[in-house]
């Protein structure tokens, strides 16, 4: 299976989820559909982050993108921006991919992204604490123009997700094995009690000024809330179905096939909106 065929499957995917999320009374089996979407666009990404003629563009188009999408998340207030999730896995591709060819400005790059996220995520948490701006406007478009990893769309769990697939994308025994793990972690984590136990223990142990704190990464940056896991694995916390996306990952054949490269870019936002208003009409 081509990569054109990857993005139009994944396009396909995505809206059918959408259309379960903005769309009222809509059955769940869309949102289930829907989990394949995000591993199989990751996918595409770090292969087309592999072949693109130039890393630096890549990188540009998909900073330009998330801050466009940032915009319009902060006008209909929205927590959908993939492309900032998609950025930040890019960037740390790059990294790795400059330790791996033994890059002599691996280390300034490497000492500037941790500063730099530091520093920005600093900056966000600092002005969400002044209330001079919305929170919305500071976890949606001040975090894009930052390019940092605060509040993205999957959080950092699927940044790693992405980094895991990039690292095993050729060998597909690897891949296999690699992403059925991820998945059975993600299930563990969020369809039990445990991280949630774990963090009350926190008080059993004289450590309760850790909980606030490790709550509030977890939520903002990890992408996973304490207090959203345990739920329903049909209902409410089925992202593991995810697991569904590795037989297509698994059929790509490394061909180009259809090109689409900048249809992605407009069809994700563009989507979004005529979704979100539809489903307003239909609510009210």
């Amino acid at each position: 299976m081509s990569s054109g065929m990857l993005k139009i499957l994944a396009l396909l995917f995505m809206l059918i989820d959408h259309i379960g999320v903005y769309i009222p009374d809509m059955p769940v089996y869309l949102r289930w559909i829907g989990r394949i979407s995000a591993p199989i666009f990751i996918f595409c990404s770090a292969w087309g982050f592999t072949y693109t003629s130039s890393k630096k563009n890549y990188l540009i188009r998909l900073y330009v993108a998330s801050l466009l999408m940032a915009i319009i998340q902060v006008c209909i207030d929205i927590d959908m921006n993939f492309f900032r999730s998609l950025f930040s896995m890019c960037i740390i591709i790059f990294l790795i991919d400059s330790y791996r060819n033994k890059d002599e400005k691996f280390k300034k790059y490497l000492c500037f992204y941790l500063t730099w996220q530091i520093f920005s995520i600093a900056i966000c948490i600092f002005l969400i604490s002044t209330r001079w701006l919305s929170d919305y406007t500071i976890a949606y478009f001040f975090s894009a123009m930052f390019g940092n990893i605060f509040f993205l769309e999957g959080g950092l769990v699927f940044v790693c997700l992405g980094i895991l697939i990039n690292l095993a994308k050729d060998k597909k025994v690897a891949l296999s094995i690699g992403y059925t793990c991820f998945c059975i972690a993600y299930f563990a984590v969020t369809v039990t009690s445990y991280l949630p136990l774990f963090l009350s223990k926190l008080y059993c142990w004289g450590l309760s000024f850790l909980f606030d704190p490790i709550e509030y990464i977890l939520d903002t940056i990890v992408g996973i809330s304490p207090m959203a896991v345990g739920g329903s694995m049909f209902f409410q916390n089925y992202q593991w179905m995810m697991i569904m996306a590795l037989p297509f990952m698994l059929a790509y054949n490394k061909k180009r096939g259809i090109k689409i490269k900048y249809f992605f870019y407009i069809f994700y936002p563009v989507h979004i909106v005529i979704l979100f208003y539809l489903g307003s009409m239909i609510y009210c």
